[in-house]
């Protein structure tokens, strides 16, 4: 019973393309060429969409006016710049990692990672320099 009400609970929030502001929809659309299984719903007053975008997984988050506030895309291991990499080598050598993201908020670009714990999972963000910052929250 408890499963069945939080499955309409999160259903609730979902939304159809056609519910989307066409200046949303057409912001996002010219920006994100030929996204697919496109899945929206409302984060506060903003919209985040869920989408592939040839084969890979992004999320953005866009205002009713149609700016994009940030956007994340799932990236391999092999993609993260070598001082996030020798970053995690230092910092968590003993742990295993999964689950990267490039984060790009304004103009910057930032590192989400996963960090495989014995009872909790952690995420982090990097920049691109190395650096592991609070100051970007983590994306989920």
């Amino acid at each position: 019973m408890f499963a069945a009400f939080f499955m309409t609970a999160c259903a609730q929030d979902d939304k159809a393309n056609s519910e989307i502001p066409s200046v949303v929809l057409n912001a996002f659309e010219s920006r994100f060429d030929n996204p697919t299984n496109t899945d929206w719903e409302m984060n506060g007053q903003d919209y985040e969409v869920e989408f592939d975008l040839k084969n890979v997984e992004h999320t953005a988050l866009l205002n009713e006016s149609g700016e994009l506030f940030k956007y994340k895309k799932d990236i391999m291991e092999t993609d993260l710049p070598e001082a996030v990499r020798t970053a995690l080598q230092n910092e968590f050598s003993d742990k295993k990692f999964d689950d990267f993201d490039l984060l790009v908020s304004g103009d910057m670009e930032y590192y989400q990672i996963e960090i495989d714990g014995t009872l909790r999972d952690k995420e982090v963000v990097f920049t691109a320099s190395g650096e592991m910052t609070t100051e970007i929250p983590v994306w989920d």
